[in-house]
């Protein structure tokens, strides 16, 4: 696909930098990443985030602009944010990994330090990808719901950019004593479950935490999202579904409810807690669903992933 060009015949791109990233890299290292860009005929224009939200605003505005790509130097949150900008846009989201964990450079099979980030990038594939939607918030990798969302509402700013992923880890131990299960009605394509939810992840990639596979079976191209909907009421019950998906086996559980979905409605006497890819935020309507191929992503090259749909045999349509 052509690419617009800058005035000089070089195609344009933005590189977005959240400067309060956990593990930004070095000025030399972002240097390195800009002479790369140049080497492979890239135009590139460098914004600063200035406040939550910005990253939107910077990717949406590049967008309508005539950049070809957008590459964003932070963690998940960041790369979710510029994605709500270039939702139904021709242009490209690419990661230059920083921040706690960085799922989904992990899911793409873009290296995780700077240079090799950017290497990737330039020689990289571009493909059509899905987002998830929940009420008026786009999500790249996952919707959680109950004590995920409570978990990451209650990790404070300042504890992440320090601790990093332990951070979660120990507010995950200590909002388990007392988290208890929760009413709820799902309705997934016109299928209705009743539960009592201690959890509820939507996921459009599979990788939760940098960890384990929540939503093994998702694929980021399929249309649907994957409905993991974990029940009960106690501490007991969170430490077995943990132990279950910490060894693969959670689907095998009659607690665990299971189901490949393009929307879901959810139906409770008090809204549970969302975060969508880390960031506590709120719903605005309860209901959860995907949106078929709005993104374009930069991935590796050769990228073979059970994430994604095998591509087409040559000769085949």
């Amino acid at each position: 696909m052509v690419t617009p060009e800058s005035p000089h015949g070089r195609r344009k791109a933005l590189v977005i930098v959240n400067p309060t990233a956990r593990n930004l890299p070095s000025r030399r290292q972002l240097a390195r990443v800009g002479a790369l860009l140049a080497e492979a005929g890239w135009d590139a224009t460098w914004q600063e985030t200035a406040a939550p939200g910005h990253a939107t605003e910077l990717a949406a505005r590049a967008a309508a602009e005539g950049c070809g790509l957008v590459l964003v130097c932070g963690g998940d949150g960041t790369l979710r944010e510029a994605a709500c900008g270039l939702a139904g846009t021709g242009t490209a989201l690419a990661p230059i990994p920083a921040g706690t964990v960085n799922i989904w450079a992990r899911e793409t099979g873009i290296p995780l330090r700077a240079e090799a980030a950017a290497r990737a990038i330039v020689t990289g594939e571009r493909r059509r990808v899905d987002l998830g939607r929940a009420g008026q918030h786009y999500f790249l990798l996952m919707a959680g719901l109950g004590l995920d969302g409570h978990i990451a509402r209650r990790v404070g700013a300042r504890a992440k950019r320090h601790l990093g992923a332990a951070a979660y880890a120990l507010t995950a131990v200590l909002e388990s004593l007392r988290w208890r299960g929760r009413p709820l009605a799902v309705r997934a394509d016109g299928e209705t479950v009743h539960a009592r939810a201690l959890m509820l992840v939507a996921g459009n990639t599979r990788n939760y935490a940098g960890l384990v596979h929540v939503t093994p079976l998702a694929r980021v191209d399929d249309g649907l999202l994957d409905l993991c909907l974990f029940q009960g009421d106690s501490l007991r019950d969170i430490v077995l579904h943990a132990l279950m998906v910490a060894l693969g086996r959670h689907l095998r559980s009659r607690r665990v409810v299971y189901r490949q979905a393009r929307r879901l409605e959810m139906e409770w006497p008090e809204p549970l807690p969302l975060q969508l890819d880390g960031d506590a935020l709120p719903l605005s309507e309860p209901v959860i669903e995907a949106v078929p191929g709005a993104l374009w992503a930069v991935v590796r090259a050769g990228l073979s992933s059970p994430l994604f749909a095998p591509p087409p045999r040559p000769g085949r349509e």
